[in-house]
């Protein structure tokens, strides 16, 4: 008999207390998205034979109790069953959920890499070091800031780096935990995230009940709101030949029961997002590390090349900030330049010319936006993929300060109204151009030939669901942010849309 996971009915976050239990009565139910069981991946993927809970409770499916009794074997688990859970008359003290069936050892190690992030980090290692566990943790510094001394802990390392990016830092940890020759598996984990231990012993208790033919199976963390903490933005994703990417399960509530079922769903999933991604360390002691990407898209090129087979649990994630949150040109020059190259290695056919059309219309969607300093970071990112895969490692202060100088500066609502007389008001926010006038967006320049006096003299934008038809008769525009209410303001400007333009028709016309 072997530990699965501890029911847990503590929430790390505040307001996310059902994804942890579910209050009914005088009874506590863990249907939720943390202490479920999914019974149709245990059955496919492991060899558990019977599910042992470490007190007497009601067995349940999503169809009602099955028994009384601290445990049952999977034969006894109805075929069309979901999710089996546990129903108790009170919640408090540990649960921990074991299984019966050949077990294999798992040994995994953590791996974050981080920048300048060290409140953060202390908070998710001291969380992760206050469970009694042998998981190790390797602590990529690529600020070199924290010493390396700092926890005082035989299960943490923490490895000064160069500023290489998250992709340079987490070949520098992988490289590592590959040497020490005791790990069997690689959690790599972003700086930024907060993560539940539950996440991390829920994973490691069902890899060690793999069957043999999933041996080296791949687990793939959810992506939760971290201000939205119940609302999952992504469940593993799909990356198409034609650079289509789909995340499965966007905008799931975790709290509805019906979607966490519809959440474990065996999609089709080819990628996970390295904010917490489990997979087998012999990749690395086979030497594939990360390309040399900086920023974006090196874990989807990552599971691409390796050809990882993964899957997804209920309960293995973590919650992130929204990334419409913090987007700026640093990141769209990586977002660009990377996915050309990502293209270029994974994608049959694709030709410069093909590159010329997906670097115009990335840059198309920041011009429809006014964002014209973003479009210069599509401009530059279009320029580095076209000289080479060798130009990759070579991204060094100059570079990063002359993206720096693109970014927006973001103004919080009183500066916002100080600079520029403008008091965000939801009842300000509304379309600019409905879906009807999308036909009249291309011939018009998307927007930037409407006559002055058609033209709205202010928009507000949302910048996280925003859409180009927003923008095609706004002269100016407040971008906004509604979750951190700060926002910045651009112009509409003809010279800087055809600038643009011809630029990076230039720049294709010098390559070919």
């Amino acid at each position: 008999m072997y530990k699965l996971f501890d029911i847990s009915d503590e929430s790390r976050i505040n307001g996310t207390q059902e994804l942890y239990f579910r209050k009914n009565g005088d009874k506590v139910s863990f249907d939720t998205y943390f202490n479920s069981i999914p019974v149709r991946k245990l059955r496919k993927y492991t060899e558990i034979s019977r599910i042992i809970f470490s007190q007497e409770a009601e067995i349940c499916t999503e169809k009602g109790m099955i028994k009384k009794g601290s445990s049952i074997t999977v034969a006894d688990i109805p075929d069309d069953a979901e999710m089996l859970y546990i129903r108790t008359a009170q919640c408090g003290g540990r649960i921990s959920v074991f299984a019966e069936g050949k077990h294999r050892e798992v040994r995994p190690v953590i791996i974050i890499c981080t920048y300048h992030r060290e409140q953060q980090v202390k908070a998710n290692i001291d969380h992760l070091l206050g469970h009694e566990s042998d998981i190790g943790i390797i602590l990529v510094d690529n600020a070199s800031s924290i010493p390396v001394d700092n926890w005082k802990n035989s299960r943490i390392t923490v490895l000064h780096n160069i500023n290489n990016g998250g992709s340079g830092g987490f070949a520098c940890g992988m490289r590592y935990a590959a040497e020490q020759k005791r790990f069997t598996h690689m959690i790599l984990m972003d700086d930024d995230v907060v993560v539940d231990f539950t996440a991390v012993s829920k994973m490691t208790g069902f890899l060690s009940f793999m069957k043999d033919e999933y041996a080296d199976i791949s687990i793939s963390g959810s992506m939760i709101y971290a201000d939205r903490p119940t609302i999952q933005f992504e469940c593993g994703g799909f990356f198409s030949k034609d650079g289509t990417q789909t995340g499965h399960g966007y905008n799931f509530d975790l709290t509805d029961r019906q979607q966490l079922i519809l959440n474990e769903a065996d999609n089709h999933i080819n990628y996970g997002g390295w904010w917490f991604m489990c997979m087998p360390l012999k990749y690395a002691e086979k030497g594939e590390f990360p390309a040399p990407f900086f920023l974006k898209y090196d874990d989807v090129e990552y599971a691409l090349r390796c050809r990882l087979d993964i899957i997804t649990l209920n309960g293995v994630g973590i919650w992130h900030e929204n990334f419409g949150n913090k987007y700026n040109s640093v990141q769209e020059y990586f977002n660009t330049r990377n996915y050309l190259f990502l293209m270029k290695k994974h994608s049959p056919g694709f030709t410069p010319k093909k590159a010329y059309k997906a670097a115009r219309y990335l840059l198309l969607e920041k011009l429809c936006r006014q964002q014209y300093k973003m479009a210069e970071a599509v401009l530059l990112g279009y320029e580095d993929f076209l000289k080479g895969e060798k130009y990759l490692d070579e991204i060094g202060g100059e570079k990063m300060s002359q993206l720096r100088k693109l970014n927006y500066r973001y103004l919080s609502e009183e500066e916002t109204a100080e600079r520029y007389g403008i008091a965000f008001d939801e009842k300000l926010y509304t379309e600019c151009g409905s879906r009807p006038f999308r036909r009249y967006m291309q011939p018009l320049l998307y927007g930037h030939l409407v006559p002055g006096f058609l033209c709205r003299k202010l928009t507000i934008t949302d910048v996280i669901s925003d859409r180009k038809e927003h923008y095609f008769r706004a002269k100016n525009t407040l971008h906004f942010n509604t979750v951190n209410r700060q926002g910045y303001v651009t112009q509409r400007s003809l010279s800087s849309f055809l600038r643009c333009i011809f630029r990076i028709r230039k720049i294709y016309k010098g390559c070919c």
